[in-house]
């Protein structure tokens, strides 16, 4: 190619608003500071949901500074998989992007036979946006007397048939934290499988299930009405957001440490220098006070951090996820 022609080449590429690669593959300067034309976040899940919600806040803030116009789009089905599957098979120059809870990636590798990606290879991790432990609630099947998880358990063991606990789904993270307390405290606790936390919630309220796993966007809004009782929580530590609600570590159940999280992901090729920059974009909208308080209206804190650190905590996650289900005696799926 002649200089006059590599340069017209050059022009037409920037006008698209697509990233100029050098010769040799990498990522320069020029291509750098070329703004997208469009790029799209892609989510797993409905509408109205958390992941939706937190992509639109992103969306909103990445819209004249990664690329010209930012659209979120869901792709529902398979629990979050086909989400994770479409970006796999996207370009790297930032135009198609992913927000996804973690589960997807650290635990679906070990329940799934036949998943269509792997983590660790296909996809570049970016940044956490949002973190959030679950809670289990207890509703009005069990009596207004138990108030605590030692008299939860005790109750679910005198009554071994009623002794249930609800999750939005099989397989999941909350399924699991349902799992492991059953196992330690060495009683029944039957599991019952819901598709969404929507139909989750009513049948707990409703007194159809005794108790169920809720997220923080679930469980805040009806604590003050007193229909719930928030009992437990799998965080590290107590939630600002119920700091009555004692954690699994502190009454006496430190495995059960389960802290989900939303983030931003990309295809495996997106180059290193871009996926910094976008993590650094993308920080300056979480420490914003304004994006702190929309996110603590839906009970998540921000949780910021580097690709490459990222990247390790999830292996670390991976291979910890792979303990706990061979543990719970889980039989992966196709």
């Amino acid at each position: 190619m002649n200089e006059v022609a590599w340069h017209t080449r050059r022009r037409a590429l920037l006008r698209m608003g697509l990233p100029l690669l050098a010769a040799a593959g990498g990522w320069n300067a020029t291509a750098q500071a070329a703004r997208l034309r469009l790029a799209t976040i892609t989510t797993g899940f409905a509408p109205g949901g958390s992941s939706d919600v937190l992509a639109r806040i992103l969306a909103d803030h990445l819209r004249g500074r990664h690329a010209d116009a930012v659209i979120v789009e869901p792709k529902v089905g398979a629990g979050g998989r086909l989400a994770v599957e479409h970006v796999k098979n996207s370009p790297g120059d930032g135009t198609s992007l992913l927000v996804s809870p973690s589960g997807m990636m650290v635990l679906f590798p070990h329940i799934y036979k036949s998943l269509r990606y792997d983590p660790l290879v296909d996809i570049t991790p970016i940044t956490p946006l949002a973190k959030f432990p679950f809670f289990l609630a207890i509703g009005p099947m069990v009596p207004a007397t138990v108030r605590t998880l030692p008299e939860f358990v005790a109750w679910c063991r005198a009554n071994p048939k009623e002794a249930s606990f609800g999750s939005p789904g099989a397989g999941t993270s909350a399924h699991f934290s349902g799992i492991m307390l059953g196992r330690r405290a060495g009683m029944e606790y039957a599991h019952v499988a819901y598709r969404g936390m929507a139909p989750l919630v009513q049948d707990l309220i409703g007194g159809q299930i005794a108790s169920g796993v809720l997220t923080p966007v679930e469980a805040l809004p009806i604590l003050s009405s007193g229909k719930l009782r928030l009992i437990a929580s799998t965080g590290v530590t107590r939630s600002r957001f119920t700091p009555d609600v004692p954690t699994y570590t502190e009454l006496g159940y430190p495995d059960i440490v389960i802290e989900e999280s939303f983030s931003l992901y990309a295809p495996a090729s997106m180059p290193a220098e871009m996926a910094n920059q976008l993590a650094t974009v993308t920080h300056q909208m979480l420490a914003q006070p304004e994006t702190q308080a929309r996110f603590a209206q839906l009970g998540l804190e921000v949780a910021p951090a580097m690709p490459a650190q990222f990247k390790a905590n999830l292996k670390a996650l991976y291979d910890r996820w792979a303990g706990i289900v061979r543990a719970s005696g889980f039989t992966p799926t196709d």
